[in-house]
């Protein structure tokens, strides 16, 4: 589906759907009524910066994107209206082993799941039929229902390999390279 590298402002700026992103905007609107909470400006600025981002954002991907024209919010606000639209079923948050919280678009996106680089933190994102359907045939097997998942494989990308190959064929040169010299022979 998608690749992006994780840790770094690495958010690409998509041309805002408008029937859709109306559409976010009600839904977050009607989860703001309905849990008695109070309608602002800045939630407004922060879903829509939200929305015209992609990717896999921390709280200060976003804060540098909305900090541009809206200095006047701060990261509090961005994290807790983050918050929010998790709970309102317009965003997900994926919690990755650098300790740092990412949000994703959730409304309305098909699922997938990841594979996250431990060197870099490229984030691939990828679809498997096959996944799905074992884990509904373990599920029925043991009589449960799932509610959701999450499906997170940890592990070190290609490019990541390449470099670590690399590495390990210039270190194989340069030792050898110094045990010749070292002994006088070659």
């Amino acid at each position: 589906m998608s690749s992006e590298k994780g840790g770094e402002a690495s958010i690409q700026m998509t041309p805002s759907k408008s029937s859709q992103s109306r559409e976010e905007f009600r839904v977050f609107e009607e989860y703001i009524v309905n849990n008695g909470l109070k309608h602002s400006r800045q939630r407004e600025v922060i879903l829509q910066c939200f929305l015209e981002t992609g990717g896999h954002m921390t709280v200060d991907d976003l804060y540098r994107v909305i900090h541009r024209k809206h200095a006047e919010i701060g990261r509090t606000t961005i994290y807790r209206t983050l918050k929010l639209l998790c709970d309102a079923q317009l965003a997900e948050s994926i919690e990755l082993r650098d300790g740092l919280t990412r949000f994703e678009h959730r409304y309305k996106h098909s699922h997938h799941d990841h594979m996250i680089c431990i060197e870099c933190g490229t984030i691939i994102e990828f679809v498997s039929l096959e996944i799905e359907n074992l884990q509904d045939e373990i599920a029925e097997a043991y009589g449960f229902t799932i509610d959701s998942h999450r499906h997170q494989i940890f592990g070190v990308c290609q490019k990541c390999n390449q470099r670590r190959s690399k590495k390990k064929r210039t270190h194989r040169k340069t030792k050898a390279g110094v045990k010749n010299v070292s002994t006088g022979s070659h």
